[in-house]
């Protein structure tokens, strides 16, 4: 067989040693495989779907992009078990006074990166949809949401400020939830949205003691290895990932789930292409759908 290239993208040094040892069983395994790094999300899309490489390991982003591109003929093969589940949550200081949706009226709000569905577009959709009578306006930074506002709209808005750092990444750096922390901690913000990844995180490292969450979205899937229709040689790749399955007590493989983040590989099903549909919908009424390069 040819060596199938595959495309991830280089959001963390430790990328590099995670692929290098996928690629290693990989071809130790029988199956030829090489990696390609790339820079964002929307180029690597863009290499997918001119057929660069073979498969793309894409966050839900970079996978509906790539959908939507090929009138939803392109093929979902296999995610990480932490893939599935996915939540967005609300976070705000403990003595904020915030305590569920219907409190934010007034208050500011910190989305992450336009891009992150777990920082910024799932956040987005969901305040839309909580049943509140609640005037949503953006703004570029906290010191902006006071201005030109009476009384009357600062009491029933609620002030969004965006936070676009490493755009093309999807929030997969988690830059934009850590500076949407670091101000609530401050004080500069009320109120804000991180992925459940960082939530569970900064748990474990009791890193924002004083910060807690008030809100979690229903669970919604995250990344997944993308392919173009035609693309024959599958099977033999998901059987290969999968066997690593079994491997878990290989320290090389215990290291490299680790640094990647799984307990084990599965493969996409009926039910987890549902998780990606709530995601669909947002990023068609935000106008994120067109991949842009």
């Amino acid at each position: 067989m040819k060596t199938i290239l595959l495309g991830a993208v280089a959001y963390d040094p430790k990328v590099v040693p995670i692929w290098d040892i996928i690629r290693d069983y990989s071809n130790a395994y029988g199956y030829k495989l090489d990696y390609v790094l790339f820079s964002n999300y929307e180029r690597q899309v863009d290499s997918l779907l001119k057929g660069h490489i073979d498969i793309a390991w894409n966050t839900n982003v970079a996978w509906i992009r790539t959908l939507y591109t090929t009138d939803n003929q392109a093929k979902a093969l296999l995610m990480r078990d932490t893939d599935i589940g996915f939540t967005t949550k609300f976070i705000t200081r403990k003595d904020s006074g915030i305590k569920n949706l219907s409190d934010l009226k007034g208050r500011t709000f910190g989305l992450g990166s336009l891009d992150s569905a777990q920082a910024a577009i799932m956040g987005l959709y969901y305040l839309q949809r909580n049943g509140i009578d609640l005037n949503i306006i953006e703004f570029n930074s906290p010191d902006e949401c006071g201005r030109g506002r009476g009384d009357e709209m600062k009491a029933t808005s609620l002030c969004i400020v965006r936070h676009n750092n490493d755009v093309g990444k999807h929030g997969d750096t988690g830059r934009s939830e850590f500076d949407i922390l670091d101000k609530i901690k401050k004080g500069e913000l009320d109120a804000g949205s991180i992925g459940s990844s960082t939530w569970i995180r900064i748990l474990q490292e009791g890193s924002y003691p004083e910060i807690e969450s008030f809100w979690s979205s229903p669970g919604y899937c995250h990344c997944n290895f993308s392919v173009m229709p035609d693309f024959g040689e599958a099977e033999g790749f998901c059987q290969m990932l999968l066997s690593q399955n079994e491997c878990k007590n290989d320290a090389i493989i215990a290291k490299m789930m680790a640094m990647e983040g799984l307990n084990e590989w599965k493969r996409v099903g009926e039910a987890e292409l549902r998780g990606y549909d709530k995601i669909y919908e947002a990023m068609r009424e935000q106008g994120l759908l067109d991949n842009k390069v």
